[in-house]
């Protein structure tokens, strides 16, 4: 069950319930389209849409949830129903980022969205000493940052490996994901 459609017309994808990200990605990139999704590709479709979806595409387009337009649901009876804007929309409503709490979803329908075809990714890591000065700076940039970039920030360890010292490896970092649209650097 993790087959997935595209129809780049309507820019609509239709994957089913045991579909990743990678398999919906590898099918809409083919097309130069693509869902909010998630950051890992090995990350399920339903798990992540039922939670609401936080993912690279967010600023432009919103999460996984805010773009499901469909979806196929098996209740607790047993039957099956089509939950769209249309039929049984107080279902899809729920769906949207309510949890899975509603019966089984089969197949999940996306709204898709021109994007790429390139994406450049940068990964930066500050010293935690500097979160004072970064993280304002951060801020300040990204409310003028084009929607086109999206930005995560974690703290974690610094990796032990042959581009750091000794009494570097294991330190606390603040490290800046960056993700951005290649359409957008100049």
């Amino acid at each position: 069950m993790r087959a997935v459609a595209v129809d780049p017309q309507a820019r609509i994808a239709r994957a089913q319930g045991g579909a990743t990200w990678a398999d919906l990605d590898g099918a809409t990139q083919a097309y130069g389209l693509a869902t909010p999704g998630g950051a890992v590709s090995t990350t399920g479709v339903a798990g992540l849409t039922l939670g609401g979806g936080i993912g690279h595409l967010r600023r432009k387009y919103g999460l996984s949830c805010d773009n499901l337009v469909g979806a196929e649901v098996v209740l607790a009876s047993g039957e099956v129903v089509l939950s769209s804007a249309i039929e049984n929309p107080d279902l899809l409503w729920g769906l949207r980022g309510g949890g899975g709490n509603f019966g089984v979803v089969t197949t999940f329908e996306f709204a898709l969205h021109p994007v790429g075809p390139e994406i450049l990714m940068l990964m930066v890591m500050y010293p935690v000493e500097q979160l004072a000065t970064v993280m304002p700076a951060w801020r300040d940039f990204m409310v003028t940052a084009p929607d086109e970039l999206s930005c995560n920030g974690f703290l974690t360890s610094r990796p032990c490996d042959s581009r750091t010292t000794p009494h570097e490896n294991g330190t606390l970092v603040l490290t800046a994901g960056i993700k951005v649209e290649a359409s957008v650097v100049p």
